[in-house]
C-alpha cells in the first residue's frame, strides 16, 4: 500500500495555539486556501481511496481534494485527533495555570496519563494501529489518502518505524502537509515527510507552526 497522510487545513484554534482534540471546529479562511492549493497539487496524484477523520476540519479538506478525483470520501472516526478532554479550547498557558500538577504528570508520561476526560497516547496508538490494519486489509495494493490530524500522523510515524511514542511530537506536521509511506507485508518505508511545497505561493503571516492536538 502507498499511504499518503495529509493534515487538515488551518483552524482558528491552530492559529491561536489552542488544544482542539476532538472538538469539531471548522477550518479557517486560511485553511480553505491551503486546502485548495493542496488539492490542485494532488490533482496529478494517482489516488484510489480517500479516507478522512469525521471531524469537519479533516472532512472538508478531504472533500476539496476529492473534487479533482471523482472519488467519495470515506469517514472514519478512528482517524480523529487524540481526545484532549477538559483541556480542549484552552491554550497551554491556560491549562498550566489551572492544572499544573496534571500537566507535569502528562508531559512526563503521556503514554499512561491523559488530560481529564481525554485519551492517553497509548489509546490513540491502539485505535490508529487498528485503523491502519483495517484499511490495509481492504486495499493492500492501492494508493490510499488519509486526511487526518497532527497527533495521528506523529503517532503513526512512530508506530510504523518502531520509534518510542514519547517522540511523536518531534516530527513537524504543518497544516495541509503531505507525508508518504510505502507499506509492504514486512516493511514500512518513509518516503517523505511534512511536504508543504504547494504553500510556497501563499502568504502565511499569522500561521502558527504549533503541534497542539
Amino acid at each position: 500500500m502507498r499511504l499518503l497522510l495529509v493534515r487538515h487545513g488551518m483552524t482558528l484554534n491552530n492559529q491561536q495555539a489552542r488544544y482542539t482534540g476532538q472538538s469539531d471546529v471548522a477550518i479557517s479562511p486560511l485553511g480553505k486556501r491551503q486546502a485548495n492549493l493542496l488539492a490542485e497539487r494532488m490533482a496529478r496524484e494517482p489516488i484510489d481511496v480517500i479516507v478522512a477523520s469525521d471531524l469537519q476540519r479533516a472532512r472538508v479538506t478531504a472533500q476539496i481534494i476529492a473534487e479533482y478525483h471523482a472519488l467519495p470520501v470515506y469517514e472514519d472516526a478512528a482517524l480523529r485527533e487524540m481526545a484532549m478532554g477538559a483541556w480542549e479550547g484552552s491554550t497551554y498557558a491556560e491549562v498550566l495555570a489551572r492544572d499544573e500538577a496534571l500537566v507535569t504528570r502528562w508531559r512526563t508520561d503521556p503514554i499512561s496519563y491523559s488530560p481529564p476526560d481525554g485519551e492517553t497516547v497509548a489509546q490513540l496508538n491502539n485505535r490508529v494501529g487498528d485503523a491502519l490494519q483495517r484499511w490495509r486489509g481492504l486495499y493492500p495494493e492501492a494508493t490510499v489518502l488519509w486526511v487526518t490530524h497532527a497527533g495521528v500522523i506523529g503517532t503513526l510515524i512512530c508506530h510504523l518505524l518502531g520509534i518510542d511514542l514519547v517522540n511523536r511530537r518531534k516530527f513537524r506536521c504543518d497544516t495541509t502537509s503531505i507525508t508518504e509511506f510505502d507499506l509492504g507485508n514486512d516493511y514500512a518505508i518513509l518516503m517523505h515527510m511534512n511536504d508543504t511545497a504547494h504553500l510556497r505561493e501563499l502568504e502565511t503571516d499569522g500561521e502558527s507552526p504549533t503541534h497542539y492536538e
